[in-house]
């Protein structure tokens, strides 16, 4: 019997609405003993009175029968007035009629461990709550709604028929089993190969939905950094003067664009100096360029052509144009003027520089790093299993395949020796 959880499933503070949810097999009887007149049918709200030692609630009860809910237990949700001590005197009196305090997460672990979801739906859940923008809540949608864990489970079952074969006859050389040709099972990795491929090739444009884009704003003093950050982000976040050394270490902040998050990083000027405090910053700004998707190499000289060392992709920024003679012509290269504000140009081409437009048409992209390192592996498994077909003998391409299998199942959760064993028994008949 499981033991009946309460807890809080709104945000804590001051609100108009709150909602106390219950879930196990004692949830509905707990409820009625407190909550009046109890609904007299599943999945409707009904209006009533909430006795606590306290006070009387007037709130809402509403209850889900199992298997028809969230955890696939019984559920009750209290909908009552938004606040911390009418939540608390709720939880408390759920608590003194059997209830425990649930941990955290553990709806949704209950959920898993009914079947009424999987480690990828869970994950879209988390991605959803944590979305900043459009994309990144539409990337957690597409999880929640399992087109990710569907893929996976089609792939499975490819990789199940040829394991269950393979073992089959491993297992019973003596039937005579209708076994496929090396060059048909080459031809099914090699298909499966390609679109764990695909897959993976999504991490990048994932990244972006998820994250955004990290952006690292470097050049020597005094060419208009702070001035550029605050440009971009259309407020007065930096401090700005005319004194060679003022930003003295790195300023992060972040703006949306078109559904997709910018990550600004304003740096110190890089120049020789002997200041201990500025040499640190240097250091600092060098590695926020490092680690950044992108740097915007900024100078207020027509002049200069100099490219920053660095292995990322960087955009020059000539900054100042409205002091200019004459416009500098060069390639890769943007004219701007911090001072008038005048930077939407910078945005609209590092949205295009990362393809950012794709994610709106994306079916799927894969924005989790547990599932891109399982991707990645399994297509590693399946490459070596197709490698072994010629080479190797029936048991190893079996063990690279089963491998691969139980990879794909740690995406969304699934066991594996069962779920072979009955595929094998599913084949031909055992009774004799």
């Amino acid at each position: 019997m499981n033991k009946t959880i309460v807890a809080l499933s709104t945000a804590r503070g001051r609100s108009a609405i709150a909602v106390v949810r219950m879930s196990g097999d004692d949830a509905i009887e707990i409820a009625k003993k407190f909550f009046k007149p109890f609904p007299s049918k599943p999945n409707y709200l009904k209006v009533g009175t909430l006795a606590t030692p306290q006070f009387d609630e007037n709130a809402m009860c509403v209850y889900f029968a199992a298997p028809h809910s969230y955890t696939g237990e019984n559920t009750v949700e209290f909908h009552c007035h938004g606040g911390s001590a009418v939540c608390q005197a709720v939880i408390e009196q759920c608590i003194a009629n059997g209830a425990v305090p649930a941990q955290n997460g553990e709806f949704s672990k209950r959920a898993f461990i009914n079947g009424k979801q999987n480690l990828t739906n869970a994950e879209g859940i988390i991605e959803m709550i944590d979305a900043e923008t459009a994309s990144a809540a539409k990337a957690g949608a597409n999880l929640l709604e399992n087109k990710l864990g569907k893929k996976i489970v089609a792939m499975q079952d490819v990789l199940l028929d040829l394991v269950s074969s393979c073992e089959a006859t491993l297992d019973y050389p003596e039937e005579d089993l209708e076994l496929p040709t090396v060059n048909a099972v080459e031809k099914q990795l090699s298909a499966l190969s390609n679109e764990l491929s695909a897959l993976i090739s999504t991490a990048t444009l994932g990244k972006v939905a998820k994250y955004g884009i990290n952006v690292a704003i470097v050049g020597k003093p005094n060419v208009g950094k702070s001035s550029l950050l605050n440009a971009l982000l259309g407020t007065d976040r930096a401090i700005v003067s005319d004194i060679q050394g003022t930003t003295r270490d790195t300023l992060t902040e972040s703006v949306n664009y078109r559904d997709i998050k910018f990550n600004f990083v304003d740096t110190a000027g890089i120049r020789d100096t002997t200041d201990v405090v500025e040499i640190e910053g240097v250091k600092r700004a060098q590695k926020a360029a490092d680690s950044a998707d992108v740097v915007l190499h900024v100078t207020d000289d027509p002049s200069d052509r100099s490219v920053y060392p660095t292995i990322r992709p960087q955009v020059r920024i000539y900054n100042k144009c409205d002091l200019y003679d004459s416009s500098p012509c060069c390639v890769d290269s943007l004219i701007v003027s911090a001072k008038s504000g005048d930077v939407e140009i910078i945005k609209s081409t590092l949205y295009e520089m990362f393809s950012a437009g794709d994610i709106e048409n994306s079916d799927l992209l894969i924005t989790n790093e547990r599932h891109l390192s399982c991707l990645k592996l399994a297509k590693q498994q399946l490459d070596e299993a197709q490698a072994n077909c010629k080479t190797a003998t029936l048991d190893i391409v079996t063990s690279s395949l089963r491998q691969a299998w139980e990879t794909l199942g740690e995406i969304t959760g699934t066991s594996a020796r069962e779920d072979i064993i009955d595929r094998i028994y599913s084949k031909f008949c055992l009774g004799k």
